[in-house]
């Protein structure tokens, strides 16, 4: 018979952290499941510790590094349960993480296929939860409920969008293959992309008590392989606008409100476009980044950086500087 749910850990070159990880989901209180581990290519001794320490308690299965979607879909594709669950190799869950979920998915009823819970950080200084961290405009009221603005969520994965953390997901196998599961052209926002594509499909639920721990160490840290280059600006830009372009390429799928988010975001990246183009000296390519800012949201600060890009472009690139200077750094998932 095969199990309830599938738990999907992607791992690579954590060997010290991983076993942690599998025991939180092999000690749930709902046991019908089975744990699929898909090493991405690890150098360390990842294999060799899963044997000795786990042996046949999970499927262990490997590949060349390619990246944490290619780790998901692979561990998609062999998935024996009904339901998938999603989660990080150097994240944890509390035991009682799926018991809460499947409460609320029989609560909310067959029209949400895909359930989230709050999360707790760790290695990080802060101690307020995802969901208390939310803008006012996102908070959720029950401890069990549904939330129809999941898609506005997902459109900012490094904002708002976090309150819906991967590691967190419950969604049905049927729904996670059909939606084409992870883009592994996307390495920042594979999970939210692939999670908003998700929500077209069906309802999302949420269980209001923090029911995993994310680990939020230096990008650096977490992001090896593949996906080192994590914490680079033009890759941060890169990714950002290839994942916006898709959102708004799927048209009237898509509901207005969300569109014109969505436009708001993708005018932000080409106006750090224009940033990253003014710095570089390439005052060509800043102009055409601009122009794309303006076209999508036209704002008084984006029009003002237009006229001074356009007008004067080392005065914009002080200008930028000293804007840089009084901000706070970026900060990403």
């Amino acid at each position: 018979m095969n199990p309830k749910v599938s738990v999907i850990i992607p791992t690579y070159n954590r060997a010290d952290k991983v076993g942690k990880t599998i025991e939180s989901a092999l000690v749930q209180t709902f046991s019908d499941l089975e744990v699929i581990v898909v090493d991405d290519g690890s150098t360390d001794n990842t294999p060799e510790l899963l044997r000795q320490r786990f042996g046949c308690r999970i499927r262990y299965m490997g590949q060349p590094n390619q990246g944490a979607s290619m780790a998901r879909n692979k561990g998609v594709a062999e998935a024996r349960g009904e339901w998938v669950a999603f989660l990080d190799s150097d994240d944890v869950w509390e035991k009682d993480k799926l018991a809460w979920q499947f409460k609320a998915v029989k609560q909310c009823g067959p029209q949400c296929g895909a359930c989230y819970t709050d999360v707790r950080l760790f290695n990080y200084d802060e101690e307020r939860t995802l969901f208390e961290m939310a803008e006012a405009s996102h908070r959720h009221q029950d401890e069990i409920g549904s939330n129809p603005e999941v898609l506005k969520l997902l459109v900012r994965p490094g904002g708002a969008g976090m309150v819906v953390c991967l590691s967190s997901l419950l969604a049905r196998t049927d729904l996670v293959r059909g939606s084409g599961g992870f883009d592994p052209k996307l390495l920042y926002s594979q999970d939210s992309e692939f999670m908003f594509r998700l929500a077209l499909m069906t309802g999302f639920c949420y269980v209001k008590r923090p029911l995993v721990w994310f680990d939020r160490s230096p990008a650096e840290i977490r992001h090896v392989g593949v996906s080192a280059d994590w914490n680079k600006m033009d890759f941060f830009l890169k990714d950002s606008q290839i994942r916006l372009e898709g959102l708004m390429a799927m048209g009237s799928r898509i509901p207005a409100s969300v569109r014109q988010l969505i436009r708001q975001q993708l005018s932000s990246v080409h106006s750090g476009w224009t940033n990253w183009y003014l710095e570089a000296g390439d005052y060509r390519r800043a102009r055409d980044s601009v122009n794309r800012a303006v076209r999508m949201n036209l704002t008084r600060n984006i029009v003002m950086k237009w006229l001074l890009t356009w007008v004067s472009p080392a005065l914009a690139r002080i200008a930028v500087r000293r804007h840089m200077s009084r901000t706070q750094p970026m900060v990403t998932v």
